[in-house]
């Protein structure tokens, strides 16, 4: 999955930053501008009807948080154009045309058309009747107003583009459910994902833009996040309350996107067209090497009001309110991690520590933590048996790290990899590629970089080092960028792998 990453306008910042005095329903009109016109009038068409005008106030006060990812190219003569995946045999068809686009000289481009600005009356009053419909469903009517309001209401899921299909979708899939005769959104939900089978799969398109809930629909297949989308979006469109989790992978490299089901005060996990909840959270939990450290629920409505950050220029999916941190509800027992800081980064610490994973090529930040007295970071709710570097953000945006890279058990002991040059050993690693020539190397606590160490002996099969550095972390790469080359350590003579 593409790590989508969070741009809020300088102004809606400065707006959303200041006093509540007037709350957030008039702030989100201020930000309006133009389209206040149309903000009031869906709350003047509800005047007299105070669960639904309490139901657009929800929405328009959460505006100014929200926008659509239009990605597009752009020709030489000034004209948008988005290949439609529908009319391409494979990804590798679709990846040549659009090789070919920026060989014509087409440019990516990627705009952002905020909510609060643009959302009309009549498409918000439509999707807050049709989502009040849903409501009467036998197992939706006893999902409470708030729970409604987050995770049936809402006309998006995440930055995808704007879609009017709900009632659409409602004539398709509520016949379903009502021949189903399920009573709670648990039911409801596995009888229509049972059927989203058929609907949807996950297969890269070679599009290299963000899905959009009708490309996804009308293909039948998107990566995760695109299927999460039409996933939920179907779902809350039938009455479902479902949420997008989503990690960034510590044992493997990108991230991860699925879907939770609100059912009588607690969610479950499930895939959106894939598996179905408890086979969802069991496989999280059996399968090592899909164990998040942390996930993160997407919601319409922030965590803080006001809290929509950027902390010095470095861009983050942290750094927004609207991602909740759900880790505490899965299968795997959650820690505290306290870690020491590097003596030589004690001063001018920034205001948030970053908890980083390695993730294809780079240490990305996974939860924010903070900073101890006794010259340590603490991060809550994370899940151990794996590896993190500790980080902060200098005042050019670029990560700085406050600590050596460390291994955590499941118990929360933490081991430091901190190199001993004077302490060395030699290694013989088997080739994964045969006839293929890996470089191996060591996380460099001074450089704060991985250093490669010469080969001293290769074969087909197998490289030999000398002259490697104990207590170290390692990476043995191939020259070209793949994805899951992990990093390992080595204890016992036994190699370690994360």
């Amino acid at each position: 999955m593409r790590i989508i990453t969070y741009i809020i306008l300088s102004c809606f910042i400065a707006a959303c930053s200041q006093s509540r005095s007037g709350g957030e329903l008039e702030q989100a009109l201020k930000l309006s501008g133009e389209n206040r016109n149309a903000l009031e009038a869906v709350l003047g068409h509800y005047k007299h009807d105070s669960l639904k005008y309490r139901a657009s106030c929800f929405l328009i006060k959460n505006m100014p948080y929200h926008y659509s990812q239009e990605d597009y190219y752009l020709s030489p003569e000034g004209e948008k154009y988005r290949p439609d995946i529908c009319k391409f045999k494979n990804k590798e068809e679709l990846g040549m045309h659009c090789d070919s686009l920026t060989r014509c000289r087409y440019l990516e481009k990627h705009d952002m058309i905020y909510d609060v600005l643009s959302v009309d009356s009549s498409f918000l009053i439509k999707n807050i009747d049709l989502a009040f419909m849903a409501w009467e469903k036998p197992w939706a009517r006893d999902v409470p107003f708030d729970v409604f309001c987050t995770y049936i209401l809402p006309y998006r899921v995440q930055t995808e583009k704007i879609s009017s299909l709900r009632e659409e979708m409602m004539k398709r899939f509520l016949p379903l459910l009502d021949s189903a005769g399920v009573k709670t959104p648990l039911e409801a939900c596995v009888a229509l994902n049972e059927h989203l089978k058929s609907v949807v799969r996950y297969q890269e398109t070679g599009l290299p833009f963000y899905p959009t809930i009708e490309e996804t629909y009308r293909s039948g297949i998107s990566r995760c996040d695109g299927i999460c989308n039409l996933g939920t979006y179907i779902m809350r469109a039938v009455g479902i309350p479902v949420a997008v989790d989503f990690t960034i992978w510590p044992k493997m490299d990108l991230g991860h996107s699925w879907c939770a089901v609100w059912n009588n005060r607690r969610f479950y996990s499930f895939g959106p067209g894939e598996d179905q909840p408890e086979v969802h959270a069991r496989m999280f939990s059996q399968k090592r090497h899909r164990r998040p450290a942390k996930v993160y629920r997407y919601q319409f409505n922030p965590l803080h009001y006001g809290k929509i950050s950027s902390t010095g220029g470095y861009q983050t999916f942290l750094n927004t309110p609207l991602w909740r941190d759900v880790t505490h509800e899965y299968l795997d027992k959650t820690i505290e991690i306290e870690v020491p800081i590097l003596d030589k980064e004690k001063n001018n610490l920034h205001d948030k520590a970053y908890l980083c994973v390695h993730n294809y090529y780079e240490w990305k930040p996974l939860a924010v933590g903070s900073y101890l007295e006794n010259g340590m970071c603490s991060f809550k709710n994370v899940v151990g048996d794996n590896i993190f570097m500790v980080a902060d953000v200098t005042d050019n945006g670029a990560l700085r790290y406050l600590t050596a890279p460390f291994y955590v058990s499941p118990n929360g002991e933490v081991h430091l990899f901190i190199p001993q040059p004077e302490q060395k050993f030699s290694y013989t690693f088997d080739k994964k590629k045969r006839n293929r020539d890996y470089t191996l190397h060591y996380w460099d606590v001074d450089r704060k970089s991985f250093v490669s160490i010469p080969c001293k002996s290769s074969t087909d099969s197998t490289q030999t080092y000398e002259q490697i550095p104990e207590n170290a972390l390692y990476w043995l790469t191939l020259p070209e960028r793949i994805v899951n080359q992990r990093m390992f350590f080595i204890e016992q003579d036994t190699i370690r792998r994360y």
